[in-house]
């Protein structure tokens, strides 16, 4: 069906026009538009055209939302989109044979959350969580069953690249005005905040994904080689730096610094590791003793939080009790934030407007307490076998490509203990679907041509 120019941009026009002042006409447009374009194109086509929707609008998440419907952004409409046209897509399980052991942790983990509905305090938080659960492992699936070949994998990171310049462009705006978007948590202090949070919602998510998604930066720059190119990743390297710190983040700066050494060692031979480290850790050591005696606070988090290390402590201590006092069978999936808020806030003259949750700050003891001793096992599992092909990865091949996994994956250990919500964070889950399909890729062979082409 062909459309003219003239008067599909006179439509674009009014339909912009209207939604202005309607904004829920846009769902009847789309649903219109949807049905026409499925009328002369393959199912096949328009669920690998929607792979692309979803790995995109995973990083802006409500910011690609229909204006005063947050919860209702663009990436779950089309993550089920894409999974109700899957369903009826003809489908090649074999391509996924060598994952089955992974999947099978990941699917047992579900499994064991699915079985604690049965004494769980909270049904809406549980639910909640097991919703989490399965867009995590769905969002894994799909990356790692369209990524076929390295062509592939390349076209995915040039996808996910410019939604990651934008969020440290605006982690840049945000750390020099103190004003933030709209669904940063900082936009609701009422006073300029100097600490970024980019596209996400908060200082330790922001510093997460910088850490997990600058390997992938570095790999594609550094893909040919030229000085514009390694003056740009040098560059990128201090402002980066400028952002994790200025973020304020712990985990997120011991993240960073990893991910930051990991691709050192891929990229240069060991003598030059050893002289760039040691020069290094002098310059941060000097820079560290330089601000002390100008009485500059920018490194203050790293020492001075006294009271933030108590709770945190706090925190952990009642996950740990909560999983003592189930017998490590657990409370019910995502219930213990209710736990963890009543130890630290009570529960007498609580406003009930307030959201009576706190999360424990922990990926592994949320996990302990919340689906007991079994759950956890198949999630250390899970990432147990990720871990280990990852470093079997990194220390047999060459490039910085072969590092990516383990460089995905210490940052993922890193922020696991401090972050506050990488339970929903569909970046982190994005980065582990594509350390997993680069894993995959080497297990398959490199280049492994199928019969019909991907994209």
């Amino acid at each position: 069906m062909a459309i003219k120019k003239t008067l599909f941009g006179a439509l674009f026009i009014l339909i912009s026009i209207i939604c202005a002042i309607y904004p829920l006409i846009i769902l009847p447009v789309l649903l219109i538009g949807l049905c026409i374009f499925i009328m002369d194109v393959q199912l096949r086509r328009i669920t690998r055209f929607l792979f692309v929707i979803v790995v995109i609008a995973a990083i802006f998440g409500p910011y690609l939302s229909i204006p005063g419907f947050g919860g209702l952004f663009l990436f779950r409409v089309a993550l089920l989109l894409h999974f109700v046209l899957f369903l009826f897509e003809k489908k090649d399980w074999a391509w996924l044979s060598k994952l089955k052991v992974p999947f099978l942790a990941f699917s047992l983990w579900i499994l064991f959350s699915i079985i604690t509905l049965i004494w769980s305090q909270d049904m809406q938080l549980s639910l909640r969580a097991i919703y989490f659960q399965l867009e995590s492992l769905y969002l894994i699936f799909i990356i790692v069953y369209y990524v076929r070949q390295v062509k592939n994998l390349e076209k995915l990171f040039f996808w996910i690249m410019p939604p990651f310049l934008l969020s440290i462009g605006v982690g840049c705006y945000e750390m020099l005005t103190g004003n933030h978007l709209w669904y940063s948590s900082l936009s609701e202090n009422g006073y300029p905040d100097y600490r970024p949070t980019g596209l996400l919602t908060n200082t330790n998510d922001f510093s997460s994904y910088l850490s997990i998604y600058f390997p992938i930066f570095v790999y594609l720059l550094l893909k040919k080689n030229s000085w514009w190119r390694w003056l740009i990743v040098l560059s990128s390297v201090a402002i980066l730096f400028s952002l994790v710190v200025a973020s304020e983040s712990r985990t997120g700066l011991f993240a960073y610094g990893v991910t930051l050494l990991l691709i050192i060692i891929k990229l240069f031979s060991k003598q030059i590791v050893g002289i760039l480290l040691f020069i290094s850790m002098n310059l941060i050591g000097i820079y560290l003793l330089f601000m002390k005696l100008i009485e500059k606070q920018e490194f203050s988090y790293l020492v001075g939080k006294e009271t933030s290390t108590d709770q945190r402590m706090l925190i952990y201590e009642t996950a740990l009790n909560v999983a003592k006092d189930s017998h490590f069978l657990g409370v019910g999936i995502g219930v213990v934030p209710n736990y963890i808020f009543q130890a630290l806030y009570g529960t007498v003259n609580i406003p009930i407007q307030m959201q009576q949750t706190m999360s424990a700050h922990n990926f592994w003891l949320a996990t302990l307490a919340d689906v007991g001793i079994l759950g956890l096992c198949c999630v250390l599992f899970f990432f147990s076998w990720l871990f280990f092909f990852a470093v079997k990865l990194f220390v047999s091949k060459k490039g910085l490509l072969a590092g990516v996994p383990l460089c995905i994956l210490m940052a993922f250990i890193a922020i696991s203990i401090g972050s506050s919500s990488i339970f929903e964070m569909r970046v982190v889950w994005l980065g582990i679907g594509i350390a997993l399909a680069i894993i995959h890729l080497n297990l398959r062979g490199k280049e492994e041509e199928y019969e019909e082409k991907i994209y």
